[in-house]
């Protein structure tokens, strides 16, 4: 019998309370989840692990230019990965993510994360 595979989610948040408590809520939510503290460390933990379904990403992380992100690369690996995009500012600019990534903006609760997280599971 062969075992089904976890979805796999990336967490890319630099605030270590908020990003274990993402990597918890996806856990919970029956998720396999890394968490990295920018984008150049997501990358790299996307392409150790192959496919990546979700990424919930801090745009942009501190100290990397939104041209550096790992949103665009990522989502040419992966065409059906679903995105949410934390902002520190609701008006900030989100260049560089997929026009589908369900945006999120700091500080947000456990249930509107929850909201975020099932919008970007829709199908396009």
């Amino acid at each position: 019998m062969s075992e089904s595979r976890r979805e796999f989610a990336i967490v890319i948040e630099p605030k270590p309370m908020l990003a274990d408590m993402i990597g918890d809520y996806l856990r919970r939510a029956g998720y396999e989840v890394g968490v990295a503290a920018t984008h150049v460390g997501g990358a790299g933990m996307a392409k150790a692990h192959g496919k990546v379904d979700l990424a919930v990403a801090a745009v942009p992380a501190p100290g990397e230019d939104r041209s550096g992100a790992y949103l665009e690369e990522a989502r040419a690996a992966n065409p059906a990965m679903r995105m949410v995009v934390m902002l520190s500012d609701p008006l900030a600019s989100i260049a560089g993510a997929p026009v589908d990534a369900v945006q999120l903006v700091k500080p947000f609760s456990v249930e509107e994360l929850d909201r975020a997280v099932a919008l970007a599971r829709l199908p396009a």
